[in-house]
């Protein structure tokens, strides 16, 4: 009997006793890892017009519009957080192409304009974008400030 005592405890006070010195370590050493700075996206010809291309462990959506604009897209919808995947065929207004949250459905535009009722004209968050000859290069760590809601303004899709 007593040793099925010393086993039921001994043995979750030696698994805690090596988590915590795992844990002490760990807070100790602290860690050299920081997150980048810069995505080289890739060259203008790469990324088609109209056509999202998503950089999965950014989590942001590149955009080449009509407009020659370039647009980085931040891959969370408003409110939900959930991801916006690009919908080419989806259906909605009349027209297609769209963004769409995974969680709530909600719309949004290849400008990441939201067109759903409860969220009309705000956008996508962005980030800023720069031209090194013909690279893409996204700055992660700039978020643009938003162009100001425009609950009028017409949907671009392709």
């Amino acid at each position: 009997m007593r040793w099925l005592f010393a086993i039921g405890l001994g043995v979750p006070l030696l698994l805690g006793a090596v988590l915590a010195s795992g844990a002490a370590v760990s807070w100790l050493t602290g860690s050299d890892y920081r997150a980048p700075e810069h995505l080289v996206a890739g060259r203008i010809g790469e990324f088609e017009v109209d056509s999202p291309k998503y950089f999965e462990d950014e989590r942001i959506w590149i955009v080449r519009l009509t407009s020659g604009e370039i647009l980085a897209l931040s891959d969370h919808g408003l409110g939900s957080g959930c991801p916006v995947p690009w919908r080419p065929r989806h259906e909605f207004t009349g027209k297609q192409g769209w963004f769409v949250d995974a969680c709530s459905g909600t719309a949004y535009d290849l400008f990441g304009r939201c067109f759903s009722q409860e969220c009309r004209g705000a956008l996508l968050g962005r980030f800023a974008v720069d031209m090194t000859g013909d690279e893409v290069i996204v700055r992660l760590r700039d978020v643009v400030s938003p162009v100001s809601a425009d609950p009028q303004a017409k949907p671009v899709n392709p």
